[in-house]
């Protein structure tokens, strides 16, 4: 249940969004007409502007050293390099390309007749702080990913020329939601990239994938998420992805496959670190909830802080998500409200969840405990083996 709960107006995402980058210590907003600027709040002198009317503004990412200072854009059809002024150091075109979604890469007239000309836009940037790398992915060539420079993001690393299909990362359709972080377990263990993609074919919806062994960007020898059933039925849209201790926790909402009536709500889905096997992966509903009763179901924008320290002088983490009522399909509607979790509460959930699954076959005194937290990944939810990253899962709390 959510600690708290303020409604807001139409604007709510976008000026979530605003304060979320402000409270990373970046002052910036992204708007999607392809300006990158400061708040309004404050004097327009204070704070730098990039502007790019040509283009889309998709995603953002910083410099791993905060004295470098550089700023990285994904953008459509196009990557800026900017320095902390936000004045443009470089930038690269990487699309349109002749493409086709019913098309496996390389993609030519023999083999692909029905290709057009296609926009590329940017799925997934990411910065590697352990091998100081940056991460795109983009829309055409099914989704696949390349691995540039930091400090030149014109200079390709890593590109594969032909890719196997557990290599395609990202959705390959512009509307279809992909999100990811890179991370490992252990400082002596090689990084690995973890994503969550919606529904556009046979890919499963959260993988694990190599960055440091062949194939790149393959969940070959890592994990997957392997679900009952048909894919098409885990159509999630996925808003965020973290790391928080031993755990990588994702973000979405989906049909609820369980309900009568299969509404669209908002999930969090965790999964250790180290889990080569996905046994750990358990997900439990977040429910945001005025005090009459309404339900915004539909998660928009979500962030990690810290809270003030309780009673015991502990500092807590709190999930803040700006959700909305919905639409026609799975649109949002321009109400929105506010709501906060403790991020331990929602650990303890997933605990009793997972313990109810391992012991009880997911029933809690002969109900079921997770009807709502996805009964179609039982088949995995509660494999018998026990894995050391399973009871690792249930120290962290």
């Amino acid at each position: 249940m959510p600690l708290g709960m303020v409604r807001l107006s139409s604007s709510a995402v976008k000026t979530l969004l605003s304060l979320l980058l402000l409270a990373t210590g970046c002052p910036l907003m992204l708007f999607p007409i392809g300006t990158v600027q400061g708040s309004d709040s404050f004097p327009s002198n204070i704070y730098p502007t990039f502007i790019r009317n040509d283009t889309l503004f998709e995603h953002l990412a910083l410099h791993p050293d905060p004295d470098v200072g550089r700023v990285y854009v994904g953008a459509r059809n196009r990557l800026f390099q900017l320095d902390p002024s936000l004045q443009p150091e470089l930038q690269d075109a990487t699309g349109p390309v002749t493409d086709s979604r019913d098309c496996l890469p390389p993609v030519t007239e023999t083999n692909c007749p029905q290709a057009r000309e296609t926009s590329n836009h940017n799925k997934l940037l990411l910065v590697n702080p352990y091998s100081m790398e940056l991460i795109t992915c983009g829309s055409v060539n099914q989704g696949i990913c390349q691995k540039r420079s930091l400090d030149s993001v014109d200079q390709v690393l890593f590109s594969t020329e032909r890719p196997v299909d557990t290599q395609y990362v990202a959705a390959n359709h512009p509307n279809v939601s992909t999100v990811g972080l890179v991370v490992r377990s252990h400082p002596d263990k090689q990084p690995v990239l973890f994503v969550g993609r919606g529904y556009t074919s046979s890919h499963p919806p959260i993988s694990t994938r190599n960055l440091a062994q062949d194939p790149i960007f393959s969940y070959e020898e890592t994990a997957k998420l392997a679900v009952a059933g048909r894919l098409s039925e885990y159509d999630h849209n996925f808003v965020a992805s973290f790391a928080h201790r031993q755990h990588v926790y994702f973000l979405f909402y989906r049909r609820d496959l369980k309900s009568p009536s299969r509404e669209y709500r908002t999930y969090i889905s965790r999964v250790c670190l180290d889990d080569q096997a996905y046994y750990s992966y358990v997900e439990v509903p977040l429910t945001c909830r005025s005090r009459t009763g309404k339900i915004y179901n539909l998660l928009q924008a979500v962030q990690l802080g810290v809270s003030k320290e309780d009673v015991g002088g502990r500092a807590s983490e709190t999930l803040v998500g700006v959700f909305s009522t919905r639409l026609a399909s799975n649109r949002p509607s321009e109400e929105s409200a506010l709501c906060m979790f403790n991020l331990e509460d929602v650990d303890r959930r997933i605990n009793s969840t997972r313990d109810f699954c391992y012991t009880q076959m997911g029933k809690e005194a002969g109900v079921e405990a997770i009807s709502s937290a996805n009964i179609e990944l039982m088949s995995s939810l509660c494999s018998p083996p026990d894995t050391g990253c399973s009871l690792l899962s249930a120290m962290q709390v």
